[in-house]
């Protein structure tokens, strides 16, 4: 029987992993909703450019203009209906790419019920990584058009002013996809290159304005005085020194957590190995791109991504959220790659292997039942 051709009974034990995660993720939202007091992430809902620009602040300021009182129950709507749209959009993203036919079902197990993905979103609800994923999702989407890189330009820009680590944790990621997308999935021209360049400015001195006046300019009590102000609930616990901190601060931080969260790393090397099928279909994604100036691109963009994760590592300990978010950009960048076979017309390959049907079928199941990954730590 070829690969990725498995009869109909064989696609039952996937469809059922597919409930199981469907219920895992109503219990999710369920249980969240009833134990957590969201005090921290409400901290950052309250934050605005009251006082001038500040980093961590675009999103408060929006809202500011709606309402200048917030509850605390805000941050659990916002995250809901954020964590929904994104997770109906890559629901379209991975039809239109890959559909649930044959061998492809098993596929989707591996992204959408990964621990690394819309579990662990849940998980860490109120913070804002999900945020760059839901516009690299747009940019796998949205026509590609003279309007396209003016988009990226704008979209990568407001991920900076929401949370400057966007510019490592998923930038590197979107810069990929839309140079796939802009630029080796129709004639590449000169205007093209130079349109994109320009498209970069925004977001870098978005991120250079972060780095450089986006501390806040008033005294902690002040700043802390106002968020009391807008805050309709008991605001019981908020970590001021994240609008006042250095990169030397964040690395001393770091540095003296190392002790505790090395011996945790073999932890994720070991949830990475529960996703071989599905490294192994990325590889055969990036092997199967004919031209070699794309593969080499490609290549140079991953090293890029690893490269910012690598940054993020040594200046801030939320090692579950960065591996997780880490996985997630090979997930979206796999469709990039997806898109571009595609575009050449050869066939992407199979992810169905008959001689790893069992082991494939035992590692999907794992995926489906771990539940999460972790905000700083393992679970």
């Amino acid at each position: 029987m070829p690969d990725g051709l498995a009869p109909a009974f064989r696609q039952k034990p996937w469809a059922i992993m597919l409930a199981v995660n469907a219920a895992l993720m109503a219990a999710l939202v369920i249980y969240k909703y009833n134990t957590d007091y969201p005090v921290i992430q409400y901290s950052y809902l309250l934050a605005t450019y009251h006082f001038g620009f500040m980093k961590r602040a675009l999103l408060g300021t929006i809202l500011a203009l709606f309402d200048d009182k917030m509850r605390i129950a805000s941050v659990f709507i916002i995250a809901l209906s954020v964590w929904l749209v994104t997770m109906v959009l890559f629901v379209a993203l991975f039809k239109r790419t890959f559909g649930l036919a044959g061998d492809r079902l098993a596929l989707f197990i591996f992204t959408f019920g990964s621990p690394f993905f819309f579990k662990n979103f849940f998980h860490t609800f109120g913070f804002f990584d999900i945020y760059g994923c839901l516009f690299a999702i747009v940019v796998l989407l949205i026509p590609v058009n003279r309007l396209f890189p003016l988009i990226v330009s704008a979209g990568c820009t407001a991920l900076v002013l929401i949370h400057h680590l966007h510019f490592l944790l998923y930038l590197p990621t979107i810069a990929v996809i839309a140079t796939i997308r802009f630029h080796f999935l129709r004639p590449l021209s000169r205007i093209d290159l130079v349109y994109s360049v320009l498209a970069a400015v925004p977001p870098c001195a978005a991120m250079l304005a972060s780095a450089a006046f986006g501390n806040a300019s008033v005294p902690p009590d002040e700043l802390l005085n106002y968020m009391r102000a807008r805050a309709l609930d008991p605001l019981t616990f908020v970590n001021i020194t994240i609008w006042y901190t250095s990169p030397a601060g964040e690395l001393a931080k770091t540095i003296a957590s190392l002790p505790k969260n090395l011996p945790r790393l073999p932890v994720f090397a070991a949830l990475f190995a529960l996703h071989w099928p599905l490294i192994r279909f990325i590889g055969s994604l990036y092997a199967g791109i004919g031209a070699p100036a794309h593969r080499m691109a490609i290549g140079l963009g991953l090293a890029g991504i690893a490269a910012g994760y690598i940054v993020i590592f040594i200046f801030v300990y939320d090692y579950a959220r960065w591996f997780s978010s880490a996985a997630v950009c090979m997930i979206l960048l796999m469709h990039a790659m997806a898109q571009l076979q595609a575009r050449a017309g050869a066939p992407a390959p199979s992810f169905a292997r008959s001689a790893s049907a069992r082991r494939d079928l035992a590692l999907g199941w794992a995926v489906t039942a771990i539940p999460r990954v972790g905000l700083q730590i393992p679970f």
